[in-house]
């Protein structure tokens, strides 16, 4: 995931491992013609990034965050729930 991106932070290794979990969940629910394509990819990865940045280390939760933000459901709402 993170070979999409150019990211200038440094993750621990069971952060980038969660990271990978969650971006490989993402991956396996959507249809191959979306999880195929390199933009999608990378909105995944900014997104799960984004979460892990602002304290989410758990894959399942991760996840599911970068799939509601992807069906486009309100960040509020999901921001609410942690």
């Amino acid at each position: 995931m993170l070979h999409l991106l150019s990211v200038s932070r440094a993750y621990p290794p069971e952060t980038i491992a969660a990271m990978s979990s969650a971006f490989d969940l993402v991956c396996q629910c959507l249809a191959k013609p979306i999880s195929d394509n390199d933009t999608m990819r990378k909105k995944i990865a900014l997104t799960i990034l984004r979460h892990v940045d602002e304290g989410e280390r758990d894959p399942t939760r991760l996840a599911t965050v970068a799939l509601r933000e992807m069906a486009g459901s309100d960040r509020s709402e999901i921001d609410a729930a942690h």
